[in-house]
């Protein structure tokens, strides 16, 4: 589904008049994802990863971190 979400936000840049030689996405402040498809993308990326959060805290491959209160939505 992730490749799904990709596929189709490309071709939405592409259909905009995006340059096919150049990537897109959100590190150009181009993103071509729906909120939606975006919250989609962010749930199955921290399934594959095994990062997850719990009480305020990020847990990672054997790790874990306070979250800043800024970015603690428990």
């Amino acid at each position: 589904r992730m490749i799904e979400l990709s596929t189709l936000a490309r071709q939405r840049y592409l259909d905009s008049g995006g340059d096919p030689n150049r990537a897109s996405g959100s590190l150009h402040n181009e993103n071509y994802m729906t909120a939606e498809e975006q919250q989609e993308f962010l749930v199955l990326a921290r399934a594959l990863s095994g990062i997850y959060t719990n009480n305020g805290y990020v847990y990672c491959q054997g790790r874990s971190w306070k979250l800043p209160e800024v970015l603690n939505h428990d």
